[in-house]
């Protein structure tokens, strides 16, 4: 029997405990998270059948935490959460998530949902953007986050690290600033080029061999950007 894997993601211990036994089952295996930045983790080093994400989480929600799963991995998500809201349902399905179930839940339907949810996914073509750039001079591991130039480790800020990973991840194609702008900060900064210029600026300083003659990270004159690979 090949037991399917489910990462439970929660920053409480008995709420993981209580999804945990409600999941229990012969052919499940279920290993658990505390928090977004160790779901990642798990995400990449395990490769779960499927995620049960919860909202309400500090430092990285489970917005944030299902849009950077989303991002690399077609890992079916259900969030779990204290609001049956439809506005908050909607959100969660528009990041990428699959489905969606309210505290308290019935572990019947939990149960139902969770296996409609891996069937449902047990058919579909499987999506993976690259998680990881290397070539001799520019090392970029999306999980870890860890860049490296020339073999040696370069700290980018937040920003700096979300723009090349969105361009790793969508590499050898012209990306619209406005794609740029919205995937790293949002509706809300969709007329700040002038921002997104000067990230890019500090990032090319970083990474490039030639700051002056971008490599990787190449204007489309009237369009935006382009992450170039060395083997296109």
């Amino acid at each position: 029997m090949t037991r399917k894997r489910i990462l439970v993601v929660d920053d409480e211990a008995d709420a993981r405990e209580l999804l945990k036994m409600a999941l229990r089952a012969p052919d499940i295996e279920v290993i658990e998270a505390g928090d977004g930045q160790a779901a990642l983790r798990l995400a990449y080093e395990m490769r779960p059948d499927l995620i049960m994400l919860d909202i309400s989480m500090p430092l990285m929600d489970g917005w944030l935490t299902c849009q950077r799963i989303r991002e690399v991995w077609d890992t079916p998500i259900i969030m779990v959460t204290a609001s049956s809201e439809l506005e908050a349902r909607v959100r969660g399905l528009e990041l990428g998530a699959d489905d969606y179930v309210a505290k308290p839940f019935d572990i019947d339907e939990l149960q139902l949902r969770v296996r409609a949810v891996m069937d449902r996914a047990r058919r579909r073509p499987f999506i993976e953007r690259p998680a990881r750039y290397t070539d001799d001079h520019l090392v970029v591991d999306i999980a870890t986050r860890d860049v490296m130039v020339e073999g040696s480790q370069v700290t980018l800020t937040p920003i700096e690290f979300d723009l090349l990973r969105y361009l790793v991840q969508h590499p050898n194609q012209p990306i619209p600033s406005q794609d740029l702008l919205q995937a790293v900060w949002g509706e809300s900064y969709d007329d700040a080029e002038a921002t997104l210029r000067v990230h890019l600026h500090h990032l090319r300083r970083k990474i490039e061999p030639d700051p002056r003659h971008p490599r990787y990270v190449r204007t489309e004159r009237g369009i935006g950007y382009r992450f170039q690979t060395r083997e296109a």
